[in-house]
């Protein structure tokens, strides 16, 4: 499962979105279901609805905001399942998809949270007194892992949508066990967390 062509691996390691549409356009050939479906995908992750000219990646917007959500998990218990369902619909994981196209989005997700992750080795990320004082790489190594697993778990057990979530849970987990050595403890204390309602 969750096996995709080995001609699209070029595409699915580049976090760059200009290389990716170059290597996009050599890859994709006539006739190819996969490339018609990544080509949506990149259109729907990487496209500004509002302003077709700009470049964004709005799956990254969604990692940023998404803990956030996790975190005032407790404010408004609609607004939360509100944009979960939002977020279903925003990566595809409402739709039924053949299995080479689950494992395609599971291989963009995973592009998506290395991109995310990439960002929080900044010197800016994270920082503390008042965005005077910077946090150690293992700090920001950890403090990111908690953030994939409340974007993925920790909101599919507050909306009970785990089991339409999964794929995107099980991407983001194995790109951050690849980040931080301590991922899979990290993600345990969160869970028993969650379950004491901390």
């Amino acid at each position: 499962m969750r096996e995709v062509d080995d001609k699209w691996d070029a595409y699915f390691e580049e976090l760059d979105p200009e290389e990716r549409k170059l290597i996009f356009s050599e890859t994709a050939e006539k006739n190819d279901a996969l490339a018609g479906f990544l080509a949506t995908l990149y259109e729907r992750r990487y496209e500004d609805p509002k302003n077709p000219g700009r470049a964004v990646d709005n799956w990254l917007w969604k990692f940023v905001y998404l803990p956030g959500l996790y975190r005032k998990r407790r404010v408004s218990k609609k607004a939360l399942l509100t944009e979960v369902g939002r977020t279903l619909d925003d990566l595809y994981l409402n739709m039924v998809l053949s299995e080479e196209e689950e494992a395609a989005l599971y291989r963009e997700f995973r592009n998506a949270a290395r991109r995310y992750l990439g960002t929080c080795l900044g010197k800016n990320y994270g920082r503390r007194l008042f965005g005077l004082k910077e946090i150690t790489s293992d700090e920001k190594r950890v403090r990111a892992c908690e953030e994939l697993w409340m974007m993925s778990r920790g909101l599919a057990l507050c909306s009970d949508k785990a089991t339409k979530m999964s794929l995107f849970i099980d991407a983001l987990h194995a790109e951050a066990s690849a980040f931080c050595p301590d991922c899979d403890s990290i993600y345990d204390q969160l869970e028993q967390r969650h379950k004491k309602g901390v």
